[in-house]
């Protein structure tokens, strides 16, 4: 729940340093620890964004309900019906005198405050209405709704309906490619949480860079091919990048090849990327020997060799190779906190034995390092010493969401349409990872 005390943010302030911003450069380290920007951002972004906040089989049936994050709010996500659309979210909030309705997931015909046992409908209805006041409309008193959306098998909702874009491109250009992947016929194999100790943005510039991913990601680096041409500026390497991306190409086919989706979105578009890549040579999926993991999902009858990448929104991503698919959820909570969580996905008819270890290998090794760097780097912008820094040619992502983020929270603040940024695509082939993977997260 919120902590009552809130930073008063200066926004004349805050839009002076928006304004001595260097494009190309890191952000001033106000947006990294200021509590009282992190309050702006959420009466003023985190409104505005879509989320993935559940896989659909977490509520399988009418009545199962569950207790969720979304941002620093926490929420009610629940089947009210058997159609596949028929979820509903709600703040976790009683409108009787505001005690926290649930407090752990259930199943229910109603949702009963523990409190005084105050019930609502599925629907969000006040059920119980013998003791309201005969000067109180109970119609007023249902539940305060989420906007909600279920896409592909993932349940997507956001804070405010009247600041949120609307979500239907991204359904209309992701839902497919996500029920190609069997991602709506699949359940949870594993779910892992990482609390890191930096400040939203830091997570999100990490996740979408694979300079690092030398130094920091020896696992990573050695089972994936394309950090060949995202890691380093080597030209050798670019090359046999096209030639291993052209053999996978002759393989799968156009269709497979060019499957693909791009919108960097904005104020009023939400963001959404799809892409598909070969893992490396010789390797069926994202496994420390490349190996199988689970049985195949999607209805595929073989292997191709290949990982289908998703951004939904600016927080929620997937990773969906031939046998399993990683959910990663981003949930800022303060200044100086985000939750990283991440989902395990296989087939609803794998085997109930499975190795989870196996499935969890190699997203599990990678984000336990990508914790320790990103609060080593939160702990290092704590210091007097820092100053911005340049982003590299290998770091073209981060560099546009800073200056996305910046030209969208200066609009909100004054008001004034501000000019975002119209995202370029590297124009070298060791810096872009090639047209197959231009709109690929690294991690």
């Amino acid at each position: 729940m919120q902590d009552a005390t809130r930073s008063t943010p200066d926004r004349t302030a805050i839009v002076d340093l928006i304004d001595r911003h260097r494009p190309g450069w890191s952000l001033e380290q106000a947006f990294y620890l200021d509590p009282a920007i992190f309050e702006l951002e959420r009466e003023l972004w985190f409104p505005r964004q879509w989320t993935v906040v559940a896989h659909a089989s977490e509520v399988p049936e009418k009545g199962r309900y569950i207790v969720r994050q979304l941002f620093d709010e926490e929420i009610i996500v629940v089947r009210f019906g058997d159609g596949e659309e028929d979820v509903a979210a709600y703040y976790n909030v009683c409108t009787h005198r505001g005690s926290r309705l649930c407090v752990k997931d259930g199943r229910g015909r109603l949702l009963v405050c523990p409190y005084h046992a105050w019930s609502y409908r599925l629907t969000g209805e006040l059920q119980s209405r013998q003791d309201v006041p005969d000067n109180v409309d109970p119609e007023a008193l249902g539940l305060h709704r989420v906007p909600t959306r279920c896409v592909g098998g993932l349940v997507l909702c956001g804070l405010d309906e009247a600041s949120l874009p609307s979500v239907l491109p991204l359904v209309d250009a992701l839902d497919s490619g996500l029920r190609d992947m069997g991602i709506n016929r699949a359940r949870i194999a594993a779910r892992k949480s990482y609390p890191t100790r930096a400040n939203w943005k830091l997570v999100v510039e990490n996740f979408s860079e694979c300079y690092h991913c030398r130094p920091a990601h020896p696992e990573y680096f050695r089972s994936n091919s394309y950090v060949k041409v995202v890691s380093m500026r080597d030209e050798a390497k670019a090359a046999e990048w096209q030639e291993e991306l052209d053999a996978w190409h002759s393989v799968i086919g156009d269709t497979e090849f060019n499957k693909g989706a791009w919108e960097p979105g904005g104020l009023d578009k939400v963001q959404f990327a799809m892409y598909r890549k070969p893992i490396g040579r010789g390797r069926d999926t994202l496994s420390d020997d490349g190996r199988s993991v689970s049985c195949l999902m999607g209805g595929r009858s073989v292997y191709d060799g290949g990982e289908t990448g998703f951004r939904l929104g600016r927080l929620s991503f997937v990773s969906a190779a031939n046998d399993y698919v990683t959910l990663f959820q981003m949930i800022p909570r303060s200044a100086t906190e985000t939750d990283v969580i991440l989902t395990w996905l296989v087939d609803q008819n794998a085997a109930p034995d499975i190795n989870t270890d196996a499935i969890t290998w190699m997203w599990d090794v990678t984000t336990v390092q990508d914790k320790k760097i990103t609060e080593d780097n939160a702990a290092g912008i704590a210091s007097k010493a820092y100053r911005p820094g340049p982003y590299t040619e290998l770091e073209p992502q981060p560099s546009f969401f800073v200056q996305t983020y910046l030209a969208e929270m200066r609009s909100m603040i004054t008001g004034e349409r501000t000019d975002a940024p119209v995202w370029q695509f590297p124009a070298k082939g060791y810096s872009s990872a090639c047209s197959v993977v231009q709109a690929a997260e690294a991690v």
